[in-house]
C-alpha cells in the first residue's frame, strides 16, 4: 500500500531556501516555494521537495519539471536535491521557470538508473499531479550527470509521459570503462534493455526519438566522457530526432552544469514543447 504524508519543515534547511509564501485562492490556502513532501512506499518513508511558483493558482494547468540530481546528493533528507545548479537558477531567476518542479532524491547507495529509484521518481511525479493542477501535456524531465543517466532510462521506460528531455553531462553506458562494478552493469542490462544492446546509443535513440531533447556537455569533462553525448546525438540525428546539442569548450563536469542552467534560451525552448 502507498500512503502520502507531509513532514514539518526543518528549520536548519529553511535557512537556505526561499521564504515560504502562502496565497489564498478562494477558501483554499496554497503554499508556494520549496516545500517538503514525503511518500511512503513498501513501508519506507522517502523525502523529496516540490517547488511551487509564487503565482500558482489551481485555476489553470501548470507545466511540471522532474529534476534529477547528480551523484553525491543521495540520502534521506530530501533537501540535497535542491542544492543543485538548476535549483539555484530557480532561486535566482524565478520568472524564467514558471512551473512546478519535483526534486526526487535517490536513496543512499543507489542511483536513479536502479529500477526501484526509477519507480520512486514516477510515484512522486504521480503524487504531484494528484496534488496540483498540472498540464500533463507539458511534463518535462531534466537530469545532470547521474541524474542524466537516470533521465535517459526513465524516458525510455515511460516514453509517452514527457514532452521534452534536458540532460547535462549524462552517461548512456554504465560499464567498467566509466568505473562501474559488474553487479551494477548486470542490473542495468536487466532493468534497462537498451543498455545491453550491441549499440546502446542507437537503441536508446530509437526509444526516445519522438522527444525534443537538449543535451549539454563540456569537452574537458573528466568524469563523464564527452563521447557519451556525442555518440548519442549522432544516433538521435540518424533517427531524425529533434535534438539540440550544446558543447562547452574547455568546460569541466561541474562547470558545464553551472553554465548550462543559467542559459535563459534553455527555458524558452523547454516551455515551448508540448506532448
Amino acid at each position: 500500500m502507498t500512503r502520502y504524508s507531509r513532514l514539518p519543515r526543518r528549520a536548519a534547511a529553511c535557512a537556505a531556501l526561499p521564504v515560504l509564501c502562502i496565497v489564498f485562492a478562494g477558501a483554499a490556502r496554497v503554499e508556494t516555494g520549496f516545500l517538503d513532501r514525503t511518500i511512503i512506499i513498501g513501508g519506507d518513508t522517502c523525502r523529496y521537495e516540490v517547488y511551487v511558483p509564487a503565482g500558482y493558482s489551481a485555476s489553470k494547468a501548470w507545466p511540471l519539471i522532474v529534476s534529477l540530481h547528480g551523484g553525491g546528493r543521495q540520502g534521506t533528507d530530501g533537501i540535497q536535491p535542491t542544492a543543485t545548479d538548476f535549483a539555484s537558477h530557480i532561486r535566482n531567476s524565478r520568472a524564467s521557470v514558471p512551473a512546478i518542479v519535483v526534486f526526487p532524491q535517490a536513496q543512499p547507495n543507489t542511483r536513479f538508473m536502479y529500477p526501484e529509484m526509477e519507480n520512486l521518481v514516477m510515484a512522486e511525479l504521480r503524487r504531484t499531479i494528484a496534488e496540483y493542477h498540472v498540464d500533463t501535456n507539458r511534463i518535462y524531465l531534466q537530469g545532470n550527470s547521474m541524474g542524466g543517466e537516470g533521465a535517459y532510462r526513465i524516458a525510455y521506460r515511460w516514453p509517452r509521459t514527457f514532452a521534452a528531455l534536458v540532460v547535462s553531462s549524462g552517461p548512456v553506458r554504465v560499464d567498467a570503462q566509466i568505473g562501474f562494478p559488474q553487479e551494477i552493469i548486470d542490473m542495468d542490462h536487466k532493468a534497462n534493455p537498451f543498455s545491453a544492446a550491441q549499440d546502446p546509443y542507437a537503441a536508446l535513440a530509437a526509444g526516445i526519438k519522438h522527444l525534443p531533447i537538449w543535451i549539454m556537455h563540456g569537452d574537458s569533462d573528466q568524469v563523464i566522457p564527452i563521447e557519451e553525448s556525442r555518440r548519442l546525438v549522432d544516433a538521435l540525428k540518424r533517427e531524425g530526432a529533434a535534438v539540440h546539442y550544446t558543447e562547452y569548450p574547455g568546460s569541466s563536469h561541474d562547470g558545464t552544469a553551472a553554465t548550462a542552467y543559467k542559459d535563459e534560451a534553455l527555458y524558452t525552448w523547454l516551455f515551448a514543447q508540448h506532448r
